[in-house]
């Protein structure tokens, strides 16, 4: 929008600039001023229609898409259409018409003649086209300078977040010596707690050494979530009723990593924690042919306005339709306390 308005203030210099000159041209053959002032807004008028419809409509609308044969016949057709606009103008302000055009060759002989076919009829479609293309190649050159300032801008950004990426980075060989440190730490006797740190170990270096493909194993990601469950399962109450099954059969084919991950982290996001409401967590996952089948239930508050996911199986989806198109179905089912999800993935084998 403000380089729109930066061009039409630039539209209103060049039209008031140009006027004033090709109106003390126009002196040098019409010495009538009042004449000459028409004369001269007949031509910046059909000037200023010819450099629109080329710099505002024929560039981004075909230049820019690649269609440079049918831009070129448009911009014949302005000139064209312009300069015979023009003729037609002209004619009329000095009380005449194209149809008397053998009517004043025989009264004004060769004058007119020269004058009608060299100034009127050459000179209309010589200025059409000097300013349609004087705005194609201007227009054409501030782009091409505004989109090299923005390429630059794009790669300043990128390197500046590399850097800031880099002096941010922790260095994951200490992250895993420190997590053996403190597994060792931790005495023998206490097995729960180092299964709790060797999962969250396995976590860790899923993320930062097997997911750097567009596919992995399948069953690497089925035993990251259950890793992930297994870990989640430990924050909640006692109570809470926490069953997954099937992640061990599930092998042989590639998926997208982390696909399936925000839906299970979506069942303990919004799992009801209130004793009362009988807290639970069920997810079911199978090979169905070439198709990963996973049901999700999980318990959720009655008034809790984003018990369904909300924002966040929005996302997912819209990374399934663009990893998968037409090889998924999701399916949703919200009831006052539960909350049903159920996903299929068409998958390719290794």
């Amino acid at each position: 929008m403000q380089i729109l308005s930066r061009r039409w203030y630039i539209y209103f210099i060049f039209t008031a600039v140009f006027g004033i000159f090709w109106f003390l041209f126009k002196l040098g053959g019409i010495p009538h001023p009042g004449q000459a002032i028409s004369s001269t807004a007949i031509d910046v008028a059909f000037s200023f229609t010819a450099l629109l419809l080329t710099v505002e409509m024929l560039i981004p609308a075909l230049f820019y898409k690649g269609k440079y044969g049918l831009f070129l016949i448009c911009l014949l057709s302005v000139i064209l259409i312009t300069g015979t606009g023009n003729i037609f103008s002209q004619l009329y302000l000095m009380g005449s018409n194209i149809f008397e055009y053998q009517k004043n060759l025989t009264r004004y002989k060769e004058h007119f003649f020269y004058w009608f076919w060299s100034d009127l009829v050459l000179g209309s479609y010589f200025l059409m086209a000097l300013i349609a293309c004087g705005g194609l190649a201007i227009r054409l050159s501030f782009d091409r300078i505004i989109t090299a300032r923005q390429i630059i801008q794009l790669e300043y950004e990128k390197t500046r977040a590399e850097l800031e990426g880099l002096k941010n980075q922790m260095n994951p060989h200490f992250l895993f010596n420190a997590l053996n440190t403190v597994y060792y730490k931790i005495e023998k006797s206490n097995v729960e707690g180092r299964k709790f740190l060797e999962s969250f170990s396995s976590l860790l270096r899923y993320q930062l050494y097997e997911c750097d493909q567009s596919l992995v194993p399948i069953e690497n990601e089925m035993k990251f979530l259950h890793d992930y469950i297994s870990l989640q399962s430990q924050r909640l109450d006692s109570q809470c009723n926490i069953r997954f099954n099937g992640f061990e059969n599930v092998k042989g084919y590639l998926i997208a990593p982390f696909l399936c991950m925000p839906v299970v982290e979506n069942c303990f996001k919004h799992i009801s924690r209130k004793p009362e409401n009988n807290s639970f967590i069920h997810i079911d996952v199978s090979l169905q042919g070439d198709w990963l089948e996973m049901h999700t239930d999980n318990s959720r508050d009655e008034l809790s306005e984003n018990g369904s996911g909300g924002i966040g199986l929005q996302n997912i989806r819209q990374r399934l339709e663009m990893i998968y198109p037409d090889n998924f179905i999701m399916e949703t089912t919200t009831e006052k306390k539960r909350f049903h999800l159920l996903l299929k993935i068409k998958l390719s084998q290794t």
